[in-house]
């Protein structure tokens, strides 16, 4: 690993990297230079901002690539590329006036790069999951786009010239600038990404940055990437580090001997180990605003059965799988809406409230079982439960197998662990039986959570169907509750009652993520929303 290490931070000084792109040597570190070495427990999926879904690829895109807005240490939305912000039409009309930025290839970044950028996110022919973004965000014409109903041309964003951008929204939205530091809404460069066409993000030449890094060394499903600091960055003198180094490590044991050792300056922590290193410099626990959860699949004949939904959803224990299994911060989970990550119209969190779903029971279960078996004429019943292969996922799984099975007899649960990426196109696909999967919100509102489960939804992975929560989900997204926002908040209850009662999919834990940091390095963020980790502004301390 050392060697490798070594070969990757050699790289920064090859010919082949741009200009822009190239080192500024005076910080610390090796060779002079300030590198961030972190951890990622699992590969990214992807450096197509408009395409990527996951933590991981957003962690890294955030670094290689801005748009207009992007999320403070206070949650709030303040502007990256927004140099200024008109509204007009109450609501209906936004011009933004873009800063002086230049692509890493010195290239001046243009209104018209973010037209084709928020066009080629929501056309339909290319299959982007998160491409209803542009719906929920309120877009003009989103929905007829999406359908294939009508061209991207017709999308609701142009450039008035090369530095105005104009936006026209269907209905006034309170998170739209919240929305707009997402991946699915960063400018993209129309010839560059012609040119490369579908090796877009596959390797450094394929790769456009914007931000405040540039991409140095990287490979598909590779366990090392590299960024370098972008030169031509607008706010580069504020960028501490000269470079980023990411390494792939997936066994915490391994991770943590690499961040003793000085290999990474980050460390992510079992929960064991959260226990034993909990006093030390540079621990951090961290909750995520984001939520694991077991999802059924309703194509599946035995699942599709409410009463063997119930049965598993009340099967095992959400404290004891928080505070014995991940024992890292995290909290059990009571709903589909994770504590601490939405806010109402009085400043009350969305669980204040709200009822204890599907509360662990075996008595209960044994019965739901015992129905389930008569109404399908079956005495036993074997699932495979689809994760990724990480540690965490790992002991939560091989948790959620051995309850299961100790309290309903009949019931095995058999693992199945493949890298995250293709478990993420497995459910997509409808590929599974049962998935464990995790989800954090992109935008501070609970529709970023439970607009997962409507039946036009990408991130639907159970097929789960309703059409009376299509029906408050659509009227809190679009309707007359966006001039009510206490009856909103009222109905946005409601429809989490209907995907709980119906077993949809099966809560697990609040998550939270500890970690060991260097405590060298300052100006790290973590947010609750959109891109969870920030090393942007991050750097060692030359002291």
């Amino acid at each position: 690993m050392r060697a490798k290490r070594a070969a990757l931070l050699a790289a920064m000084t090859l010919a082949v990297m741009t200009a822009a792109c190239r080192g500024n040597p005076g910080g610390v570190g090796e060779d002079g230079e300030m590198v961030l070495n972190l951890q990622l427990d699992a590969e990214i999926s992807t450096l197509d901002p408009q395409a990527a879904v996951d933590s991981a690829s957003f962690e890294v895109i955030g670094l290689l690539m801005e748009g207009l807005y992007q999320i403070d240490d206070r949650q709030m939305p303040v502007p990256a590329l927004a140099e200024e912000a008109e509204v007009l039409e109450e609501g209906l009309l936004w011009r933004f006036t873009l800063k002086e930025a230049f692509w890493s290839d010195g290239s001046p970044v243009t209104a018209e790069d973010f037209v084709y950028g928020w066009q080629r996110g929501a056309d339909p022919e290319r299959g982007n999951e998160n491409g209803t973004l542009f719906r929920t965000a309120g877009i003009a014409n989103a929905e007829a786009v999406l359908a294939g109903e009508m061209e991207v041309s017709g999308l609701g964003v142009r450039a008035l010239d090369e530095r105005t951008l104009e936006v026209r929204l269907e209905r006034p939205v309170p998170y739209f600038l919240s929305m707009l530091s997402l991946p699915a809404f960063f400018p993209m460069k129309e010839s560059f990404c012609q040119a490369v066409g579908d090796s877009y993000g596959t390797s450094p030449e394929t790769v456009l940055s914007n931000g405040a890094f540039c991409l140095a060394e990287y490979e598909p499903a590779g366990q090392g990437i590299l960024l370098q600091k972008n030169t031509l960055y607008h706010d580069a003198g504020q960028v501490l580090a000269d470079a980023v180094y990411y390494q792939v490590i997936k066994d915490s044991q391994t991770a943590y001997m690499a961040y003793r050792s000085g290999l990474i300056d980050m460390v992510l922590l079992s929960g064991e180990q959260a226990e034993v290193y909990g006093e030390e410099a540079g621990f951090r626990s961290v909750p995520l605003g984001s939520l694991w959860y077991l999802v059924p699949n309703f194509h599946h004949e035995a699942l599709a059965n409410r009463n063997l939904r119930m049965a598993l959803a009340l099967a095992f224990d959400r404290e004891e799988a928080a505070a014995q299994v991940l024992a890292d911060g995290s909290q059990a989970a009571w709903g589909a809406i994770p504590r601490g990550a939405m806010t109402g119209p009085e400043g009350e969190d969305f669980r204040d409230g709200a009822p204890r779903y599907l509360e662990p029971d075996q008595k209960k279960a044994a019965e739901y079982l015992r129905k389930a078996k008569e109404e399908l004429g079956q005495d036993s019943f074997s699932f495979v439960l689809l994760i990724e292969d990480t540690d965490t996922a790992g002991n939560l799984g091989q948790y959620l197998q051995e309850a299961i099975a100790e309290a309903l007899p009949g019931v095995t649960i058999e693992l199945e662990a493949v890298p995250k990426k293709m478990r993420l196109e497995r459910m997509a696909e409808g590929d599974f039986a049962l998935g464990l999967t995790r989800w954090g919100a992109d935008y501070p509102d609970p529709l970023g959570f439970l607009d997962l489960w409507t039946s036009g939804s990408a991130f639907n992975y159970g097929s789960w169907q309703n059409a009376e929560y299509d029906a408050m989900i659509r009227e809190a997204r679009e309707g007359s509750l966006l001039g009510d926002p206490g009856k909103r908040w009222a109905v946005l209850h409601q429809a989490e009652g209907l995907l709980m009662e119906d077993a949809a999919i099966f809560p697990v834990c609040e998550k939270a993520v500890s970690m060991l940091i260097n405590p060298e390095i300052e100006g790290e963020q973590f947010h609750t929303v959109g891109i969870t980790r920030e090393w942007k502004y991050a750097g060692k301390d030359e002291k």
